[in-house]
């Protein structure tokens, strides 16, 4: 069993050793469920609990033949475009198994490649981004301010001409 599950790897002290540790377990085990009847008892009817728990022997309890049919019928429908979906993915086989899909893997490194260049394109986008909005604020406020300049120069100016108007006598 020990080669099975590790091999032919060089048995050092840090090697575990699997049915020494087993046997170890089924006589702690075997120790504690000794005193206990309850335990024991459930351990001799464990295979009926498996047989219980088992989904077929619901179904075989639960449904009888006729009722089973009446499922599959009312799931005709389901089963025939599981059916065709079938079909289609037996056709695309050939697709599927051609040599630009099987060369795919020889890509791998060139994929990684273009996904770091994509990733730092993102990077760079994402900082362009934040650059144009800071720039749009600053034109913004910019314009802002000199809209209210120059609203302030004309209200001067409006001033400025109608105190230097010649008044007209009244007659």
């Amino acid at each position: 069993m020990e080669n099975v599950v590790f091999g032919d790897a060089n048995k050092d002290a840090s090697y575990p050793e699997c049915v020494d540790g087993l046997a170890a377990y089924n006589q702690q085990l075997t120790q504690a469920t000794s005193k206990k009847d309850k335990v024991a008892q459930v351990l001799k009817r464990l295979h009926e609990v498996e047989k219980y728990l088992d989904h077929s022997y619901v179904e075989d309890i639960a449904l009888s033949e006729e009722a089973k049919a009446d499922v599959i019928l009312s799931e005709e429908h389901h089963i025939r475009s599981l059916a065709t979906n079938l079909e289609k993915l037996q056709k695309s086989t050939d697709i599927l198994s051609s040599e630009h899909i099987r060369a795919v893997p020889s890509f791998s490194s060139k994929f990684q490649e273009l996904s770091q260049v994509h990733i730092e394109q993102q990077d760079k986008m994402c900082e362009l981004t934040e650059d144009t909005k800071q720039l749009l604020s600053y034109y913004n406020t910019t314009i802002t301010l000199l809209s209210k300049q120059f609203v302030q120069w004309d209200e001067m100016v409006t001033k400025l001409e109608i105190a230097a108007k010649p008044k007209k006598p009244v007659d």
